[in-house]
């Protein structure tokens, strides 16, 4: 399950700091920082929620993001993403914890196979005064 795509990158972070820290990069490499970034919320998520998680809740691109951007920077970091790093840590413990629930669809019930109950009976034993 990808969480964020490089079209979710560039959008949030401007398509021209996404291109030029892949382009100092080996061929493949954002997918493989990306794949990281999934795996890592992953981590957290698996003990609370069924995986893969679809659809996906927008808070979680987010999250994605923000770790895939601190990954892609690498020795650039910047201090305003390594705070959006430690808060999307941050949040992803408080998801782990419980604190914090995520928005996701519920699964469907499985319906039990249609039965019917047939009680016999048998003739009344008590009636009324009166009536035959």
């Amino acid at each position: 399950m990808t969480y964020a795509l490089r079209e979710d990158l560039a959008q949030r972070y401007g398509s021209d700091e996404i291109a030029q820290r892949e382009a100092a990069l080996d061929p493949g490499a954002l997918d493989v920082i990306l794949a990281d970034a999934d795996a890592l919320i992953d981590g957290y998520l698996a003990s609370g929620y069924t995986l893969p998680l679809v659809p996906v809740p927008a808070k979680l691109t987010q999250v994605a993001c923000a770790v895939a951007r601190y990954n892609l920077l690498g020795d650039a970091v910047t201090e305003r993403a390594r705070n959006d790093y430690t808060d999307a840590l941050g949040w992803l413990k408080d998801v782990q914890a419980g604190v914090v629930m995520l928005q996701v669809a519920a699964p469907e019930p499985e319906l039990a196979p249609a039965m019917t109950v047939l009680v016999p009976s048998s003739a009344s034993v008590f009636k009324r005064a009166g009536r035959p």
